[in-house]
């Protein structure tokens, strides 16, 4: 079972950790657990302190409005509504750390931005007063004691406290609404609702925590989605069971444990197969892929070529060929690649520069119509990036150039020949083709040296 929890860290292997506008999509996932502060937060430290936000696809995400080398932060808000949808059409699972509804300003594009905007609600409700109020207290009163969720909050009840309630006197919610937890005035504080198919739980606020108590709140929130669903607990027998006798079970035992042999070394050889597919399958991607992946298939590229990357993870890629370094940027579009990658390339430069540092080669690997056969591709770069890199001598190349070189290396390319590309690709200049870094046309002198 794979979860998502959005601005509520949760260390489990079963639970990727992201914010609002930095997650994938939502409808990936069998479940999602978030704390709707989050957008708050979220929104707060880009719109007022600045602070940079990168979405999952690679693109910074700015108070803008979205394009092809930006993601705005409206798109990113408003896209979680369709994705949560979708989510719960497939019977999945959303639990809700309750607050109560709360608007944001300052959102381009997005004035009416609230808490609440990407979840659907049940048929005359909404997430809102009446039915949904702000509170607080920390008496916590199991309902239901069936449900899944209230293990969680019996164990972690010292850390709980809620900050919203469910108006019971409302039609709409005892129509609808299932109490898991009351408050100490019995007003339910954690509830459980079907929507479009899927569930939405409402617990209370869980306090933070760290080290093993809060691997232990991720542990105990993974147990109770995988019951809710339908998934199954993973208890094990106790010691002694295994001494209980049964007719016949020690002879199915023993067959049991040769066919888990055998399959154990079917899977290690499947394993090792998998993984020599996925890197070089990985390589196509120069053709098709977008953001991370993107940079990704660059990197594997790079290596195949003999490159050494010197970046860390997470840092801007950088490569190292004999006694030279160079910065790489990358960008991949459905339509035309933009200046975007040169302007990146050159504060990076710039950056070394000012500290007093050797000014390293610039390499710009971009992939233009990327969802377009590669034979039908025409101008996927834009006339502004072409000029830039041939005005400062930034290597200039797209993805379908350097799928070719990465082919010519997996085909046999000796040491003598992938050094020559590599040679090509740090001393050349502006858009270069397949073929001159292959060495099959002539070159070019240097008018001049660079400028920094």
């Amino acid at each position: 079972m794979r979860i998502l929890s959005i601005s509520f860290p949760l260390p489990n292997v079963a639970i990727d950790n992201y914010n609002p506008v930095t997650a994938p999509n939502y409808n990936d996932y069998d479940a999602v657990i978030i704390d709707p502060a989050g957008i708050d937060r979220v929104v707060r430290e880009l719109v007022d302190e600045g602070k940079e936000y990168e979405a999952f696809d690679g693109r910074p995400v700015l108070n803008v409005p979205g394009s092809a080398t930006a993601a705005g932060l409206a798109d990113q808000l408003r896209r979680r509504q369709e994705e949560t949808r979708r989510l719960l059409e497939a019977g999945g699972l959303v639990v809700v750390l309750g607050r109560p509804d709360a608007f944001q300003g300052g959102v381009v594009g997005f004035e009416g931005c609230d808490r609440y905007h990407w979840l659907p609600a049940p048929p005359g409700m909404s997430w809102s007063s009446p039915w949904l109020r702000a509170g607080e207290g920390r008496t916590v009163r199991i309902a239901d004691d069936h449900h899944p969720m209230s293990a969680v909050l019996r164990e972690f009840r010292s850390e709980t406290a809620w900050r919203a309630w469910f108006d019971d006197r409302q039609a709409e919610f005892r129509r609808h609404g299932r109490p898991i937890a009351l408050g100490g005035s019995g007003v339910p504080i954690a509830a459980e609702f079907e929507v479009l198919g899927g569930r939405v739980v409402f617990i209370p606020v869980v306090m933070e925590s760290y080290g093993a108590q809060r691997s232990q709140l991720a542990q105990a929130l993974v147990d109770a989605c995988r019951q809710l669903r339908g998934a199954g607990g993973h208890e094990e027998a106790p010691y002694w069971v295994r001494g209980v006798a049964v007719p016949g079970l020690e002879q199915v035992e023993a067959e049991l444990e040769e066919a888990q042999a055998a399959e154990a070394e079917a899977r290690s050889r499947l394993d090792a197969v998998r993984e020599r597919h996925d890197a070089l399958a990985r390589h196509r991607g120069l053709l098709w892929r977008d953001g991370a992946g993107f940079r990704e298939a660059v990197t594997a590229a790079l290596q195949a070529l003999g490159f050494a990357v010197v970046s860390g993870p997470g840092e801007p890629l950088a490569v190292r060929s004999d006694d030279s370094a160079a910065f790489v940027e990358t960008e991949s579009a459905t339509g035309q690649v933009a200046e975007w990658p040169y302007v990146r390339l050159q504060r990076r430069v710039e950056a070394e520069v000012l500290a007093g540092r050797p000014a390293p080669k610039g390499i710009v690997i971009v992939n233009g119509f990327r969802e377009r056969d590669p034979e039908q591709r025409e101008q996927e770069l834009s006339e502004p990036l072409v000029r830039a890199c041939e005005n400062y001598r930034y290597a200039l190349v797209t993805g379908r150039a350097l799928f070719e070189l990465v082919r010519r290396a997996l085909g046999g390319a000796d040491e003598a020949a992938l050094l020559g590309i590599r040679r090509r690709l740090m001393q050349g200049s502006g858009l270069l083709a397949a073929e001159r870094l292959l060495g099959l046309e002539g070159e070019e002198a240097p008018e001049s040296g660079p400028i920094f």
